[in-house]
């Protein structure tokens, strides 16, 4: 029996080629992850360059790192120091103004259980007026009718007592704005400072310092605190009138009552 022609055999790969295929693919991967971790590497170190500035002002373009000014004697940097202090200040005002809405949302909750009394004791003097019609009594009739102004000036008071806290508490928002626009503009004329002394002192930074743009960040920072500051006189003048309402209400209510 004849054979026929034997089919050509696949070609298998030597275990040599196999073997150095495999290294150039696992120096390959070597290679991927070292270039990898240069790029990350790289990325880190821009960012802590860029973010090397310390302290203050963690919102602003043009910073000067505090490790500049530890060589420079203090009485040479008192512009610095004294910046610090407006800056210490902002943020006071800032933590006073806080604690202020806090304990005004407290103020506000007993104002609001305030007006219910209030309006309950009208609802009670109505009644004694009924009674007093139903029998027919001038004497309960007419101190029904005391009773029900007294109720009446009593809800007028509350509310306006109300009115006054909710007045109270968006002019103490506005207060916390203006402090921190306070705290940015603060931070801004501190990182100015530290720019001009070390310019003066010729103090070798990465990059150069033009403190003409540290001013301009300081300029732009305190004339959005000036426009705040100008929006709290505003809510402060309303809350002024409607503290005066409540009082003059609460004096009404007092007179009434033969107090």
């Amino acid at each position: 029996m004849t054979e026929g022609p034997s089919r050509p055999r696949p070609e298998r790969r030597t275990s040599k080629t196999a073997t150095r295929q495999s290294r150039i693919g696992r120096a390959l991967t070597r290679g991927g992850r070292a270039a990898l971790g240069a790029v990350v590497g790289a990325v880190g170190a821009v960012g802590v360059i860029l973010s090397g500035a310390g302290g203050c002002g963690g919102g602003l373009k043009y910073t000067v790192d505090d490790a500049v000014m530890d060589p420079i004697p203090s009485e040479e940097r008192l512009a610095v120091a004294d910046a610090r202090k407006d800056l210490a200040l902002a943020e006071a005002e800032k933590r006073a103004a806080l604690a202020d809405l806090d304990a005004l949302g407290r103020d506000r909750t007993a104002a609001d259980s305030e007006v219910q009394q209030a309006q309950l004791e009208v609802e009670k003097a109505v009644a004694q007026q009924e009674g007093a019609r139903a029998s027919r009594n001038e004497t309960d009739a007419n101190a029904a009718a005391h009773s029900k102004a007294l109720a009446d000036v009593g809800v007028d008071a509350a509310r306006a007592k109300l009115d006054w806290l909710d007045a109270r508490r968006a002019w103490t928002r506005q207060r916390i704005a203006a402090a921190e626009a306070h705290v940015e503009a603060a931070s801004a004329r501190v990182e100015l400072e530290k720019a001009r002394v070390a310019k003066q002192k010729g103090v070798k930074l990465a990059s150069e310092i033009d403190p003409s743009d540290y001013e301009s960040q300081w300029r732009g920072r305190n004339a959005a605190w000036r426009s705040e500051k100008s929006d709290v006189e505003g809510g402060a003048r309303t809350v002024q009138a409607r503290e005066q309402r409540w009082k003059e209400l609460t004096r009404q209510q007092q007179d009434l009552r033969g107090g």
